[in-house]
């Protein structure tokens, strides 16, 4: 009795002190969840950086609130998050944190183009529709109010695949560890080969030239709120038409007709960005490493470091650099694994229609960004679900220069003219973020050999 008298004696002359100092200090007696119909509320109360009999000072209070906000609104699960709170006169703090939840269930027709983008469509397929990948795409975002996600899809046309998927991001009590699990088969008639000239080269074929099958598995530990480890396991059996296996013997190697994969891989992930979808502070750093048991052909091994940062300037103007590289070995590879520059975000702007192989590369992407405009328009009107009625638009116009270089160790394998040579392009351009976060962009680039194109995407950032 004595000890805890004399530690709430302590804690009493800190708190009349520090509010002698002019920042007192409040110790939070209620965290209150109010909004959410779906969510668990454990979910949301997992990202408050504070917790019931904590202290905070008055001058971190704002501090506590945004980094709670942040965390809660990169869930992924919320349209508005708000934090209020109240404080009495014996400095107790009663906080209640107010979200808006998004529409979870997605049932779309699904209607893409089959290659790397838009662009390469656009510019290299001669716009044809008969590229198109259609069917039915099923989604709950919040299948249990878990922030679990099932996913189902059913696609024909250009690039049949079929797919099935379940994640949960915790299944343990103090929501640390979480799993995830995928099942897919996919075929084509129509494959790109190889690469040559920097370009990828199809064959076409009445009958199927490529078919693929397999499952793959995630385990996840998120040790703290800002750090994440993976581990991946995937398995999957590929087969190549006898018309492929004559064209590039080197598919999978030694005129080799199938390959079994076993994929076994590690990530940390650290991840400070204000908003996922769209950061403009922050930083986000990944590394990863792959290594690929194959059963017929190489085995292979992948080393992927990825460092983001983001800026705020002055008012309105923001700085984004990013920095990525890759390592894979042996040196000689399949041509089924191999990937230097030219898919996902491994992409140098000003170079969208090549691909370029190879067993290294090194990519620095630099934007300069000025929020031009940022209004919320209420379309409530015409829409049926209160979700859908606030539509936010922001327009940022930019500058960007990237450097990127590839190092391929086999360029006569696909008559490169761009590896293993110092790539730079830039241009201007401008983002608009919109509605759920997505980001479309408009921009036009300059390549080392004097191309000028205009590009457009669509896109989310995670």
């Amino acid at each position: 009795m004595r000890l805890t008298g004399f530690l709430l004696a302590v804690l009493w002359f800190w708190g009349s002190c520090t509010e002698a100092s002019g920042n007192p200090v409040y110790q939070v007696r209620s965290i209150r969840i109010e909004g959410n119909k779906v969510t668990k509320t454990a979910i949301i109360e997992r990202e408050v950086v504070f917790k019931e009999g904590d202290f905070i000072s008055s001058d971190r209070l704002n501090e506590k609130f945004e980094l709670t906000r942040s965390n809660i609104i990169n869930t992924n699960l919320f349209l508005e998050v708000a934090i209020g709170h109240t404080v009495d006169s014996l400095q107790m703090l009663d906080v209640t944190v107010y979200v808006k939840e998004r529409w979870y269930w997605s049932v779309l027709p699904y209607l893409v183009l089959s290659d790397r983008s838009f662009n390469e469509w656009w510019y290299e397929r001669g716009r044809d529709l008969r590229r198109l990948t259609y069917g039915v795409n099923l989604t709950q975002y919040n299948f249990t109010g878990n922030a679990d996600i099932f996913s189902a899809g059913a696609y024909m046309g250009f690039a049949p695949h079929y797919t099935l998927g379940y994640s949960r991001p915790y299944i343990d009590k103090r929501k640390r560890f979480g799993v995830s699990g995928r099942v897919f088969y996919t075929s084509r008639r129509n494959l790109a080969y190889r690469t040559w000239n920097d370009k990828l080269a199809f064959i076409s074929s009445d009958s199927l030239s490529f078919s693929r099958y397999g499952a793959s598995g995630e385990f996840r530990y998120r040790r703290d709120y800002n750090y994440f480890h993976t581990a991946f396991l995937g398995f999957s059996e590929s087969r190549i038409s006898d018309t492929v296996v004559r064209a590039n013997p080197e598919y999978f190697g030694e005129g080799k007709a199938r390959q079994t994969l076993l994929n076994l891989g590690y990530e940390y992930r650290a991840d400070f960005r204000d908003v996922r979808q769209y950061p403009l502070k922050g930083s986000l750093f990944v590394g990863s490493i792959h290594h690929y048991f194959a059963l017929y052909g190489k085995d292979q091994t992948n080393l992927l470091l990825m460092y983001n940062r983001y800026f705020p300037l002055a008012e309105k103007w923001f700085l984004e650099v990013g920095l990525r590289g890759k390592a894979s070995f042996p040196r000689q590879q399949n041509y089924f694994l191999v990937s230097g520059l030219g898919y996902g975000g491994n992409i140098a702007r000003g170079y969208e229609l090549y691909v370029i192989d190879g067993q290294y590369f090194g990519l620095n992407r630099n934007t300069l960004k000025f929020k031009a405009f940022d209004r919320k328009f209420d379309i409530g009107w015409i829409m049926w679900k209160k979700e859908f009625a606030i539509v936010p638009v922001t327009v940022y116009p930019n500058l960007y220069l990237d450097y990127a270089y590839v190092r391929n160790f086999n360029p006569e394998r696909s008559n490169s003219q761009l590896s293993n040579n110092h790539l730079l392009g830039g241009g201007a351009g401008v983002d608009v973020v919109t509605f759920y976060n997505i980001n479309l962009r408009a921009y036009y680039s300059v390549n080392r050999m004097g191309e000028r194109k205009l590009f457009l995407t669509i896109g989310r950032e995670f």
